[in-house]
């Protein structure tokens, strides 16, 4: 089909509308070949240029035409297709075109670019056979190309069935505006083309604006390809305002043509404006349908009250919190349904809400049902804009836990929260130093050893494998380490990877034997990471034993020198703090 229009509009251009420059004045059949390629594959494209050139040779051999106007112009004709489809992909794509105002302009400059390439070889060939002057000939040639791609490209892309296009407008106007606009455009190019007698070519714009704005990008091309049509019928019949301009027919075929080209690429941005417009408010229309679904579907109350506190806005889950159906609420005030006694505290809140006084709320009071029970219920509301009123959320708490119950979870879960390390579930800095605060105060100083120690090169780790992995690697050394202590003794993380021992209750020799026994099962343990590598790690251990009347901080600082000094002599190793003489007695 295709080539079967290419070919026809090919043979219709030669031998009707060939004038003095031994060029066709209309040549529609390159943006036939160029639409196609563009809605094809490169390597489809291919072909389509071969069969154009194998085409462009049989016509001008059917004219009569030397051969090398026959092999200039078919090799004219494949320059042009060629960078047509190659530069409007390249500079201005096709996909979703008719939604960029700025698509016309770059299309347009595409198009300019490949019909000067052709016209500086068909040029030469008209210059090399018939010895016209190369400029002119050139002249010539884009003059006829140019109005024929730049017309006839955008409209047949504007009006072929593709799947880009569909994201255009989301509603497609009626049948009927679609007819009556074309039919409006039609009545009003007979009435500008049938007189010769006033130019008044611009009463088409109207008409092919109001189109383009129904119809965005479609009504465009299809307002000018009727244009076209009509005026076509009446500047080949020696009839319209075109008749008025002196000189050949072909000066007034080019005139016309410049005139289409002009009034499309005001209608084509345009249509690209309108084609965005309406994606934008397809897409809030999207927006607002997705949000009424899921407000319909959340387990929450969502509303929305105004200024005076009366209720604008309830999802379908107030009906089923407090029985009564939402179109009955709706412009009543927000404390009706709740207790007496709670309407004093909700009524200040929604006040300084309202006068700008706080930006948000949470109450927890209690509502009526229309069964009589009694419900409490949590208001998170926010301020909305200045005199919009204010909207949030409203929370059944009633069946989560009674005000005691609630109270006692949430201090024990403050208070292990507060006392536990997150990641290894071990005891924190701060429960580590209350526990040795009690043992100091009431322990006699040969029962209490404290150890202090990190992982070695830990810093390897996170930097090969990653913070998680590094993450995985202090759970297990900590696991590791809590297994080898006993129930009584205490095992810390007190940093980021140091951690603290706490030995009650064994002599200082017991408990460097502990500490070792915990160097060693941590050096011998293997940790799977997450990405499947297993790794070993080692770590430095400084231990310090109490003496007589030994407060935390000289305890702590010895160990911590210890440490220091395990790790200067080579890492995975236990030090310890230097010892008093009843020490190392014993």
């Amino acid at each position: 089909m295709v080539f079967a229009l290419a070919a026809i509009c090919a043979f219709v251009s030669v031998t009707w509308t060939k004038h003095a420059g031994g060029v066709a004045t209309i040549w529609p059949a390159n943006a036939i070949i160029v639409v196609a390629m563009l809605r094809s594959s490169r390597s489809d494209g291919r072909l389509y240029v071969m069969a154009l050139c194998v085409m462009t040779i049989l016509i001008n051999i059917g004219d009569h035409r030397p051969w090398g106007i026959v092999l200039g112009f078919a090799l004219a004709n494949m320059v042009e297709v060629t960078m047509a489809a190659l530069l409007v992909r390249r500079i201005s794509p096709v996909a979703h075109s008719f939604e960029q105002p700025g698509w016309a302009f770059r299309f347009a400059v595409a198009i300019f670019i490949s019909v000067i390439g052709s016209a500086v070889v068909a040029g030469g060939a008209l210059s090399f056979s018939e010895h016209h002057p190369w400029v002119a000939g050139s002249k010539f040639w884009m003059m006829s190309h140019l109005p024929g791609l730049l017309i006839i490209v955008p409209m047949l892309l504007a009006l072929s069935p593709e799947r880009d296009r569909q994201r255009l407008a989301a509603a497609e106007p009626h049948m009927a505006t679609t007819l009556f606009l074309m039919a409006f455009v039609a009545a009003t190019s007979l009435a500008v083309f049938s007189q010769s007698r006033y130019p008044i070519q611009f009463l088409i714009l109207p008409s092919l604006l109001l189109a383009t704005y129904h119809l965005n990008a479609k009504g465009a091309a299809l307002s000018v390809a009727i244009v076209a049509v009509i005026g076509s019928f009446f500047i080949l019949t020696q009839t319209g305002p075109l008749i008025q301009v002196h000189g050949p027919a072909a000066m007034k075929i080019y005139i016309f043509q410049l005139y289409l080209v002009t009034i499309f690429f005001c209608a084509l941005p345009l249509g690209a404006v309108l084609t965005q417009r309406d994606q934008k408010a397809n897409l809030a229309e999207q927006r607002f349908q997705d949000f009424r679904h899921l407000a319909d579907r959340v387990g929450d109350v969502l509303f929305r009250a105004d200024a005076a506190g009366r209720w604008c806005y309830l999802n379908p889950a107030y009906a089923r919190m407090s029985g009564f159906d939402v179109t009955t609420k709706l412009g009543q005030p927000v404390l009706d349904d709740v207790v007496p006694e709670d309407r004093p505290a909700l009524a200040q809140a929604q006040a300084e809400l309202t006068d700008g006084t706080r930006d948000e709320i949470k109450l927890v009071v209690s509502i009526h049902r229309r069964d009589g029970t009694v419900r409490h219920v949590e208001i998170l509301a926010y301020r909305l804009d200045e005199g919009d009123g204010f909207g949030g959320l409203i929370r059944d708490v009633t069946d989560q836990m009674t005000l005691e119950a609630q109270n006692r979870q949430i201090t024990a879960a403050y208070e292990t929260a507060a006392n536990t390390d997150e990641l290894t579930a071990l005891p924190n800095r701060r429960a580590f130093f209350q526990v040795l605060g009690v043992h100091l105060s009431d322990t006699a100083p040969s029962d209490l050893t404290v150890a202090l120690f990190d992982l070695d090169h830990f810093k390897r780790v996170n930097d090969q494998y990653g913070h998680p992995a590094g993450d995985v690697v202090l759970r297990q050394v900590a696991q590791t380490v809590r297994a080898t202590m006993r129930e009584c003794d205490m095992v810390a993380r007190i940093g980021g990877e140091e951690f603290a021992i706490l030995i009650v209750g064994e002599s200082h020799g017991q408990a460097m034997a502990m500490a070792r026994r915990t160097l060693h099962a941590v050096s011998a343990a293997s940790i799977v990471l997450p990405e499947g590598p297993t790794v070993h790690v080692t770590i430095s251990m400084g231990l310090a034993t109490r003496t007589d009347h030994e407060d935390r901080d000289t305890l702590i600082s010895r160990a911590d020198q210890a440490l220091y000094a395990a790790k200067r002599m080579g890492r995975n190793r236990l030090e310890e703090a230097s010892m008093t003489s009843d020490q190392i007695l014993s």
